[in-house]
């Protein structure tokens, strides 16, 4: 069974040129990365969640249950900065902002499927200069990754329903109930990938160099302002961080 994060909407970001939503996932990613106080990290992932319902007309449950799985990654990241860093409270409080930035990243990423279909995307990409392949193999990946959360969450109810007990025992014994799990979630990938295989095949994948495409993208004066925009957003933000000195805590 195939899950999918996007979510068909009459929106804004929806009717985005999927270039634009592309090049400003990246320069977000690469904002995010020039700051670490958590104070601003925070009004930056508040405000992405804004964009994306304002402007995506995704609700707030829907963005939240996507980052439910990165959470115990988060959790850990919040716990090790204070081992790393003295005294403890100051290490808590990089950890956070670590943990926000975290999200946030993903929360870019996760944006950028949520209002994109797959054949955009990859149209996207091979209208930036990617070949086929590439573009064709990434988005692939974006779209297996809830696909293959969905058929965890699967896998481990079925093994609940047959008395097994994942959260209980030490360490070593959870990871040795995981087991389990990971053996049909490896068998069902393969599967998956044999499949997909096969599907590919059967449309000629790779028989010809030059591609047509049914569907076609195209720029319009609202893309380009959005493009403006963000690029200007990005530069803004480097300026903050390199010469006014704001968002960045020294750390050693």
């Amino acid at each position: 069974m195939m899950y999918t994060l996007y979510l068909e909407r009459d929106s804004f970001l929806h009717s985005m040129d999927p270039r634009v939503k592309i090049i400003g996932s990246f320069l977000g990613v690469v904002a995010l990365i020039l700051f670490n106080s958590p104070y601003l990290l925070l009004a930056i992932f508040l405000g992405l969640i804004l964009i994306l319902n304002f402007l995506g007309k995704i609700q707030y449950r829907e963005i939240f249950k996507a980052l439910k799985p990165l959470m115990p990654i988060v959790l850990i990241a919040m716990v090790i900065w204070p081992f790393i860093l003295k005294p403890w409270y100051f290490g808590l409080l990089i950890g956070v902002g670590y943990g926000i930035r975290l999200l946030s990243v993903a929360l870019l990423t996760l944006g950028l499927i949520m209002t994109t279909s797959q054949k955009d995307l990859v149209l996207g990409f091979i209208k930036m200069g990617m070949p086929y392949e590439i573009g064709l193999t990434l988005t692939i990946a974006l779209r297996y990754i809830p696909t293959l959360y969905m058929l965890t969450q699967t896998i481990m109810d079925a093994q609940k329903s047959r008395a097994l007990e994942l959260e209980k025992g030490n360490f070593l014994q959870r990871a040795k109930n995981t087991v389990p799990v990971l053996i049909p979630l490896i068998v069902a990938s393969i599967k998956t990938a044999h499949e997909l295989s096969i599907a590919l095949e059967s449309r000629a994948f790779g028989a010809s160099k030059r591609r047509t495409f049914l569907h076609s993208i195209k720029m319009e004066t609202k893309d380009y302002i959005s493009l403006g925009v963000l690029i200007s957003l990005f530069f803004m933000a480097v300026y903050a961080r390199y010469y006014l000195k704001v968002g960045y805590i020294k750390l050693f």
